[in-house]
């Protein structure tokens, strides 16, 4: 906690908020910034390429996305493939809970949210 508050290169966003409940809305509208409410506005966030992690990556920053969800197949190529790229597109490291050995796995695709913090 320390570091998020003293580091200059470090950026906490303490007061984002999600568009909805639903992780397949919630996910595009937190790494996009847009609400995908319409068929043409779900396209467009679900474009590779659209994710926060590429404009970071783009000018000049390290990335890294923290997943309480395991990069399965049913993540990169299954039901909740529109959800991979904006989790894992334009990050240096992605981190998953699955591979960390000393979390405690509350299911088999991974940890609950509290866990990693």
């Amino acid at each position: 906690h320390d570091r998020m508050a003293n580091d200059p290169n470090f950026y906490v966003f303490e007061n984002h908020r999600t568009g909805s409940g639903n992780t397949i809305d919630a996910m595009p509208s937190l790494m996009t910034g847009c609400l995908p409410y319409t068929e043409k506005g779900i396209k467009y966030a679900h474009a590779k390429g659209r994710s926060i992690g590429y404009e970071f990556a783009k000018n000049g920053y390290s990335t890294a996305s923290f997943s309480s969800r395991t990069m399965d197949e049913d993540l990169i190529t299954g039901r909740y493939r529109m959800l991979y790229d904006i989790l894992a597109g334009g990050m240096d490291k992605v981190e998953e809970a699955t591979r960390n050995k000393k979390l405690k796995l509350d299911n088999a695709q991974g940890s609950s949210e509290p866990v990693l913090k």
